[in-house]
């Protein structure tokens, strides 16, 4: 390794790179340089020939990253990395199963199938064993099985009285796992767990493997689960040698099986384990980091660091109180136009947020002022499956002659209509000249389906002609609502337990509050397709719109933190379900959001949000709270229309004057506070520049917020 490679790492990263000998924990902060300081640590290894290529292990969690990877070694050490065991989890697992599949019982060329084929092979299994799919959906079960894995759990470790399917849950997952291998394929689940049940069956050649990685190197090792964190441990059993990579504070994915204890207790996994910290970060201001630390710093599971670097102290993090959804568009709107007139790309802005139905009110501004802007990691709102499948429904109910809408929509949720019955309602229709939905009633009324299909038909077709006689009757808001519960659609997500239902559900009662800004349901139908006709957005240079989670790993110039109210984030239900734990983890990916940035941070609170068809009145999120306030500006548009100077003035966290609430002083709803005349208080409201006070002497009153102190 040459000395001025090194030179360019900071000394913590040097002694990464340079510690060789048993365990080490690298506790890399964001924006510390993980990768280099990883990719320079196994170079270092092989150009010390401390082992060779074939005897170390890099392990990642996407293939990005292992390309990455790659790409830098070679070019570190300019030779090819072809052959070598760098790659993700799965593909590791996946090769050496390839080596040895008859010690878990498969073939030779087994396949790995999809999730589609997962999810029917699992409901075959249902079947199998006579549980009803209606009360025990195959996904949810899918899901389990999946989760089971990833603990390690095989079919036998599963408990007898596990719920599912009437206690019937370990014997149909044992089913299920016989089936796959009856069909010689695997799951991704499978590729991990045959390797470990290979491994403990069989200690030679679990020796042999101990024997050929000498050195082990892990990448954002507190997103493992405890399948991962095992296998790894099988392996670096010899040695010791293993080196893992990770950030407690940014284990943000439990929901799909990452165990945070991993990372935690890894010097208890591994003894005599070292720890590295690297705290300098190259990506943020001070402001930033200091507001991050200050935030994430209130956990108590956690490791402990503190991120600092020797950039620029840069902008105080602003926190914008605003009035409600709209207003928070527009006011994120103006200000990235008016910044983007000044040089700044519309690339360089990112809005984050905590759940997907809350980009809908971001897309419809864009496109209305023609802001080109892009989704990443996900679908633009109109286009998501579940919008897509209840617009199906609406254009329908509005136009008998909607052909397209009656394909998408008539076996959603499923009615009995196989090939054959859809190929003659098309059939009779061309025949007869009619639509499809008349050409279904005509079949109906002539008797042509069998009678269970016949029955499931026919209240498709009355439910229609109700809905079509609702039209004028109901709002437009009511109707669709009335729409989704009476077709079974929303019950359909209700039953499927899988991790994309309760968004799939969250973004239909978005779709609800979207028709109720319209007259009538046909003006939002012509709304919609203006929106999906749109092209606005084919341009290369867009604002990103995409949730905490899809942007671990990125960073922006500037971001904007959307919704931060109590139940909105930290999220209600994560918190319902797990406790301290899920507030914890709710705390870690605000703390993810604030450092995705380099330059500014805006958190926009509102006074009250028009959520799934209600107006609720909203409660600051605790965790602005925990803001350090020394690196934070408060500014109140509240009664400030997104016109004001204040919005489209880069430096209006300092020029709002009135606007702009002294530091020592913020107020938020349910802080106590001391008025001159009424005595002490508890703030219930807050509307622009007043506040609505519970007095213990006169009760509620409302004053003004400036002659207000608050009671500490």
């Amino acid at each position: 390794m040459s000395l001025n490679f090194l030179e360019s790492l900071n000394e913590n990263q040097k002694k990464a790179v340079l510690e060789t000998s048993g365990p080490l924990l690298i506790l890399a902060g964001a924006g510390t340089g993980k990768t280099k300081v990883l990719t320079t640590r196994l170079a270092n290894i092989l150009r010390n020939k401390l082992a060779s290529p074939y005897e170390t292990l890099t392990v990642t969690f996407t293939n990005k990253a292992a390309n990455e990877m790659k790409q830098r070694v070679e070019e570190m050490l300019t030779i090819s990395t072809d052959g070598w065991w760098i790659g993700t989890f799965h593909s590791m697992g996946a090769r050496i199963l390839r080596k040895h599949p008859e010690l878990a019982g498969l073939k030779t060329q087994f396949s790995i199938i999809d999730i589609d084929d997962q999810i029917r092979l699992v409901k075959q299994c249902l079947s199998y064993h006579n549980v009803d799919e209606k009360r025990w959906p195959a996904r949810v079960l899918h899901n389990l099985i999946q989760r089971w894995k990833d603990k390690g759990l095989n079919p036998e470790d599963v408990p007898n009285d596990h719920e599912f399917g009437n206690v019937k849950g370990n014997k149909i997952y044992k089913t299920y796992q016989n089936r796959l291998l009856t069909l010689n394929v695997v799951d991704y689940g499978d590729l991990l767990l045959h390797n470990i049940n290979i491994f403990k069956n069989n200690s030679e050649l679990l020796l042999q493997y101990q024997k050929q990685f000498k050195y082990i190197l892990v990448d954002e090792y507190q997103d493992t689960n405890i399948c991962q964190h095992t296998w790894l441990k099988l392996l670096a059993d010899k040695y010791k040698n293993i080196c893992a990579v990770g950030d407690d504070d940014q284990s943000i994915y439990s929901w799909r099986g990452a165990e945070v204890k991993n990372i935690l207790k890894f010097g208890d996994t591994f003894k005599d384990t070292k720890l590295i910290k690297l705290e300098e970060n190259y990506r943020s201001t001070v402001n930033i980091l200091e507001a991050a630390n200050g935030l994430v710093q209130n956990n108590k599971a956690r490791l402990g660091k503190n991120l600092w670097t020797k950039k620029t102290i840069g902008e105080k993090i602003n926190i914008i109180n605003i009035a409600n959804s709209e207003e928070e568009a527009i006011s994120v709107s103006d200000l990235i136009e008016s910044l983007h007139s000044q040089g700044s790309n519309l690339s360089s802005f990112a809005i984050l947020v905590r759940a997907t139905y809350q980009t809908r009110f971001f897309e419809d501004r864009f496109i209305k002022i023609g802001l080109p802007y892009k989704i990443i990691g996900g679908t633009k709102f109109y286009e998501r499956l579940e919008i897509k499948d209840a617009m199906g429904y609406l254009r329908l109910v509005s136009n008998d002659f909607d052909n397209l809408a009656f394909e998408r929509i008539i076996n959603i949720p499923k009615r009995g209509l196989g090939t054959k019955s859809l190929l003659d309602i098309e059939t009779n229709a061309r025949k007869k000249n009619l639509s499809l939905l008349e050409s279904c009633r005509n079949l109906s009324e002539n008797n042509h389906f069998n009678m269970k299909t016949s029955i499931n038909v026919r209240k498709f077709l009355d439910s229609i002609k109700n809905w079509k006689e609702k039209i004028n009757e109901l709002p437009s808001s009511d109707l669709v609502e009335l729409i989704l519960e009476e077709s079974g659609y929303v019950e359909m997500w209700q039953n499927d337990k899988s991790v994309e239902a309760e968004g799939r559900l969250e973004n239909l009662k978005e779709l609800v509050s979207a028709v109720s800004e319209f007259d009538n349901l046909n003006s939002f139908l012509e709304h919609i397709q203006l929106v999906m006709d749109n092209t606005i957005n084919n341009k290369k240079d867009s604002v990103n719109l995409l949730t905490l989670h899809a942007a671990k790993g990125l960073e922006f110039d500037n971001v904007f933190l959307p919704g931060w109210e109590e139940e909105i984030f930290p999220n209600k239900r994560s918190i319902d379900e797990s406790a301290n734990e899920g507030l914890e983890e709710e705390r870690r990916l605000a703390y993810v959001g604030i450092t995705r940035a380099k330059k500014n941070v805006w958190i926009l609170y509102a006074n009250t949000r028009y959520i799934h068809g209600n107006w609720l009145f909203s409660i600051p999120s605790r965790f602005i709270k925990e803001l350090p306030e020394k690196n934070i500006s408060i500014t109140n548009l509240f009664f400030e229309t997104s016109s004001n100077k204040g919005m489209t003035d880069p430096n209006y966290t300092s020029t709002m004057g009135k606007n702009i609430l002294k530091i020592d002083n913020v107020l938020l709803i349910g802080d106590k506070v001391f008025h001159q005349k009424f005595g002490y208080g508890i703030i219930k409201t807050i509307e622009g520049n007043n506040a609505e006070v519970a007095f213990s002497k006169t009760n509620l009153k409302k004053v003004k917020i400036e002659y207000l102190t608050k009671n500490v």
